[in-house]
């Protein structure tokens, strides 16, 4: 895992699941969780970081995992992003070139519903 500074539940729970959404991303990235925990996410790992701040923003981040998602919660100011512009539409092409049927999205809403706040 990632530098684990705590074993906070929902943060373990929450990097569990990014790296089974995120693990084949080409233009890898790391997200800092609200518990200060950095976990690298897809292959060769760049310079780009996702702030997430809260569960709540977490939540609302991956109910649907796309870039368009997380340009709408970057505008929202829900999340902040590390990193140059450039770095940041890679990963954000990576990102959608990810291939999330249906049924993966209903598993991963449930899945995030159950993570507590």
């Amino acid at each position: 895992m990632g530098s684990e500074l705590s074993l906070e539940p929902s943060a373990v729970q929450a990097s569990v699941l990014l790296r089974e959404i995120f693990s084949s991303v080409r233009h890898g990235f790391k997200i800092r969780l609200w518990d200060q925990n950095e976990v690298p996410l897809g292959r060769d790992v760049g310079p780009v970081t996702v702030v997430i701040p809260s569960v709540r923003a977490f939540k609302r981040l991956l109910m649907n995992p796309t870039s368009a998602a997380f340009a709408q919660a970057y505008c929202d100011g829900d999340i902040d992003l590390l990193g140059n512009l450039f770095d940041v539409m890679k990963v954000a092409d990576s990102i959608d070139e990810l291939d999330i049927s249906y049924w993966q999205k209903l598993k991963i809403g449930l899945r995030v519903k159950r993570i507590p706040e």
